[in-house]
């Protein structure tokens, strides 16, 4: 840790609301995209980060100062995510807007000449529906692994901290993880 980053906590864990405030600011965004890359759902992805965080504050004097603090953050949010998994698979309700991402008009700001032409649009997008099916069909462990792993760039024991298992196990689950969305990305190029 940094020792910013250390005071901080030091402070947050004697009930420093402001210092833990700081803690927010400061990894809020990654939090964020890890949570994202693992639901891709916004509103769902904003509700997770807001349970995390509120976990962290209670469980803030079980942090004990071995690892970062955002590996500390992270195993939080991994169990978080895994859970929030096993309550959709259970409950097997789809909401209607699922899939929708919040409106970006990047393509008013770029002269038609030199933005995508429609055919390639639709190539990436149906690239990105189909990845996103396939990460969808992982385990929450395995899922979660590929996120920490390609989205945030974690190392395999940062992964192994996060998620409460041995580096061999992180190992695995990401060969399986990358296994799977090889072979369903293989399929969409066969049928390409």
């Amino acid at each position: 840790m940094t020792e910013k980053e250390d005071n901080l906590v030091e402070a947050a864990r004697k009930g420093d609301e402001h210092a833990f405030g700081e803690l927010v600011s400061m990894y809020n965004d990654r939090l964020y995209a890890v949570v994202y890359g693992f639901v891709h759902h916004v509103d769902d992805a904003r509700d997770i980060c807001q349970q995390v965080w509120v976990k962290a504050w209670r469980k803030l004097h079980t942090f004990k100062g071995d690892a970062k603090f955002f590996t500390w953050l992270y195993r939080i949010a991994s169990f978080s995510c895994m859970d929030f998994a096993r309550r959709q698979a259970r409950s097997q309700e789809t909401p209607l807007l699922e899939e929708i991402e919040p409106a970006r008009d990047v393509d008013s700001m770029v002269p038609p000449s030199v933005g995508a032409r429609p055919d390639q649009k639709l190539q990436q997008a149906e690239i990105r529906e189909a990845f996103n099916r396939a990460l969808d069909v992982l385990s929450p462990e395995h899922r979660m692994a590929l996120v920490l792993r390609e989205v945030d760039g974690l190392s395999y024991e940062e992964i192994a901290q996060a998620m409460k298992c041995r580096k061999g196990t992180v190992m695995s689950r990401l060969f399986h993880a990358r296994k799977h969305i090889q072979e369903q990305m293989s399929e969409l190029r066969g049928s390409a």
